[in-house]
């Protein structure tokens, strides 16, 4: 299931991202790594993600990821609330 593209459209147009970088905070993919992250970032050309369970940051090209629809945001906040409750129960 991916975000539909228009031909002689690149795939960050059309997302509402301002420049095609989206906001800090926002819920993406990146589509090389097929990983769902959180934009930290924008860095020159590059916007750093980090990875919904926690974990190194990354630099990733705009043109390589897109929002997350709301089935995979849910399913990716669901994720990382279950992270967090099981460092907190193990005392992490």
């Amino acid at each position: 299931m991916g975000v539909p593209t228009v031909v002689g459209m690149s795939a960050t147009e059309g997302t509402g991202w301002p420049e095609g970088v989206p906001p800090v905070g926002t819920w993406v993919r990146d589509t090389r790594r097929q990983c769902d992250a959180v934009v930290m970032a924008a860095v020159g050309t590059y916007v750093q993600l980090r990875p919904v369970k926690g974990g190194t940051e990354w630099d990733a090209k705009p043109g390589d990821i897109r929002p997350l629809t709301a089935r995979e945001e849910l399913s990716a906040r669901t994720l990382a609330r279950s992270t967090a409750m099981q460092l907190r129960v193990s005392g992490q």
